[in-house]
């Protein structure tokens, strides 16, 4: 009975913090839409284009040169194995080395290959945005500590914090000093110091962590670089898969027509707010758990009702693309409509994928979605490369789906084999699952 009654009150303690972490996402999806509509609107599609130009070659160098300690991060804290405060000295040193090694080598990458790829963009602009790096370290390692905990309200305040910094100094920089890209730009470099600013204050009051040198590990250090560099590889490449297709396009085509994509692509995204909520969750909940009935009982209550919440919404989403697009963006977005629709059942797929990769690297498996991902570079590679000369934005979205489709069939046979699930299981909902969604609607109107 006693049993029973802890595994009921982790499932309890799993909901609550998957809908805690859903409703800041929320929050946070609510900020980013307005962010986007600000300088879609203020920069127009050439404009937004190169400001999703400059700042992705950062993002590119921090998930590149992460080596995986983020990962690490959320899975010994999780475990209990070393030491909060050697886990908090390691991350800022390595972060900071590495954020370093990172400025470096994109101003390299900005000096020999900027006429190939960024041939519309101002290069004092992409040498400025690498000024970004540290402090966008310093946020992933740091974020991931409080995933580690478990702690997923400061997590996800920590989200909406960076989002609206942003969101602040956009309006600062670009709507009052009247300063454009370079505002825009300027702006999200300040949003992520704001960031670290916070999450540095919030460790120190929260979990009485001090910054001491000598307090850095080798040690761990070893520990995580190892355990870590299996699932960066699928994170890097999984990260490459998504985004790719805007170098490609800006080599293809021009930079208007790169934000045009990215109009749809973050719209896109958004659909995936509740599956990426329950994930972050998820991972430390898997890693923390230590029989395969209760891992496989909670991933796949998790998997199937993903699955069906995703498609409900990505056929509504489908169904209002051109009036969403045109009442937010405007009218010379309207050819991101077609690329929403094209996008989202792919998008509804990646969700439910998110979920089992996120399983499988929580039960020490990593190197499956390691191998998964790489593939998928490629394929998606090949197909780009084919269709966009050939059929232009349309073909970037259609070889986005096909490769989310033929990746997530991957995923669903390696899952099976790994858990023995059978495949209705966590794919098809339950009727208990319809129980399930009363229950938590009568206690929200209870509750409100």
């Amino acid at each position: 009975m006693g049993a029973v009654l802890d595994m009921s009150d982790d499932n309890r303690s799993f909901v609550r913090n998957s809908f805690l972490t859903f409703s800041r996402q929320v929050t946070n999806i609510v900020i980013g839409i307005l962010l986007l509509v600000v300088l879609a609107r203020i920069l127009g599609p050439a404009g937004q284009g190169k400001y999703s130009l400059i700042t992705l070659l950062p993002t590119v160098l921090l998930t590149f040169l992460t080596l995986g300690i983020n990962t690490s991060t959320i899975y010994y804290i999780s475990k209990g194995e070393v030491k909060l405060n050697t886990v908090y000295n390691n991350n800022i040193i390595i972060g900071t080395l590495l954020s370093l090694v990172s400025i470096g080598l994109g101003a390299v990458v900005i000096f020999f290959f900027s006429e190939k790829f960024f041939n519309e963009t101002p290069h004092v602009l992409l040498y400025l945005c690498l000024l970004a790096l540290p402090f966008m370290f310093l946020r992933e390692y740091f974020q991931t500590v409080f995933q580690g905990l478990q702690d997923f309200k400061l997590f996800n305040t920590a989200m909406v914090v960076n989002q609206l910094g942003i969101l602040a100094f956009v309006a600062v920089f670009v709507l009052i000093f009247r300063l454009g890209l370079e505002g825009a730009i300027l702006a999200f470099i300040a949003g992520n110091l704001i960031n670290v600013v916070y999450m540095v204050y919030q460790l120190k009051k929260r979990h009485k962590l001090r910054f001491d040198f000598r307090g850095f590990s080798w040690e761990y250090l070893r520990k995580s670089v190892k355990y870590g560099l299996k699932a960066h590889i699928s994170n890097f490449a999984s990260f490459l898969n998504y985004r790719i297709v805007i170098f490609l396009i800006g080599f293809f085509m021009v930079d208007s027509a790169v934000g045009i994509y990215v109009t749809a692509m973050n719209i896109g995204e958004r659909l995936a707010i509740f599956a990426a909520s329950v994930s972050n969750v998820l991972y430390p909940k898997i890693a923390a758990i230590e029989t395969e009935e209760e891992r496989n009982h909670l991933t796949s209550l998790v998997s199937r009702n993903i699955l069906a919440i995703t498609f409900v919404i990505a056929l509504a989403g489908t169904l209002i693309a051109k009036d969403l697009i045109v009442t937010l963006f405007g009218e010379q977005y309207e050819n991101s409509a077609n690329l929403l629709r094209i996008i989202l059942p792919g998008v509804a797929l990646l969700s439910v994928e998110k979920i089992l990769s996120n399983d499988i690297a929580g039960r020490g498996k990593p190197e499956l979605n390691m191998y998964l991902s790489i593939f998928n570079v490629l394929f998606n590679l090949l197909l780009n490369v084919v269709l966009i000369p050939k059929y232009g934005l349309n073909g970037a979205a259609l070889s986005a789906t096909i490769t989310y489709f033929v990746s997530f069939v991957v995923k669903i046979f390696l899952y099976k084999k790994v858990t023995n699930e059978p495949y209705h299981r966590f794919l098809l909902v339950k009727k208990s699952d319809l129980r399930l969604y009363k229950n938590v609607i009568r206690k929200l109107k209870l509750r409100y």
